[in-house]
C-alpha cells in the first residue's frame, strides 16, 4: 500500500482508537437560514401540558409551562415562559425566559430569568437574577441575593442579611 493510500486509513484508525467520532455537519432545513449567533435547537423540548413536576436528578429542557414545580436535589432546568415556578429543595438551578411568579422553599438554589412578576423566598442562601425586572419581592429567610436588571417593585424583608440590587432609576 502506498503512503498516500495509507494516510486516510491511518487517520480513521487513530480517530477510532482515540474515541473520536467524525460527524457530518448539521445543515438547516431547506428554505431556512441561521442568523449570526443563532444555534440549532431541538424541535420540541420536553413537554409541559399545563402542569409539570420535575423531581429526578439531571438536566431537563422544557418549553413554556403554566405551572412548573422543581423539587429535590441535583436538578438543572432550562424552561421557556413559566406562569408559576415553585422551587422546593436544595441546590437546584432553573433558567427560564420569564416567570409570572417564583416561590423558593429551600437553600442554595439559583434561579435566572427575564421578567419576574413576583418572588417569594422562604429559605437561606438562594440567588435570584432577573435580566429585566421584578414586580415584588418577599424574603422569609436569610442571606439571600436578588438582582434585577430593570425596575424592582416592592420589597418586604422578614429575614436578615438579604441583599437586593437593581439599577437606580
Amino acid at each position: 500500500m502506498s503512503r498516500r493510500a495509507a494516510a486516510p486509513v491511518l487517520l480513521l484508525a487513530a480517530l477510532a482508537l482515540g474515541g473520536c467520532v467524525v460527524l457530518p455537519p448539521i445543515v438547516p432545513e431547506q428554505g431556512s437560514t441561521l442568523e449570526p449567533g443563532e444555534t440549532l435547537a431541538p424541535e420540541a423540548p420536553g413537554g409541559c401540558d399545563g402542569e409539570l413536576v420535575i423531581d429526578q436528578p439531571g438536566d431537563h429542557v422544557i418549553g413554556d409551562c403554566d405551572t412548573l414545580t422543581v423539587q429535590g436535589q441535583d436538578i438543572e432546568v432550562v424552561a421557556g415562559d413559566v406562569g408559576a415556578l415553585v422551587v422546593r429543595g436544595d441546590g437546584l438551578e432553573v433558567t427560564a425566559a420569564s416567570l409570572g411568579t417564583l416561590s423558593i422553599e429551600g437553600q442554595d438554589n439559583d434561579v435566572e430569568s427575564g421578567l419576574i412578576g413576583a418572588v417569594t423566598i422562604a429559605g437561606d442562601r438562594n440567588e435570584v437574577t432577573s435580566s429585566a425586572g421584578i414586580g415584588s419581592l418577599v424574603f422569609d429567610g436569610n442571606d439571600n441575593e436578588v438582582s434585577a436588571g430593570g425596575r424592582l417593585g416592592s420589597v418586604t424583608d422578614n429575614g436578615a442579611r438579604n441583599e437586593v440590587s437593581a439599577p437606580a432609576l
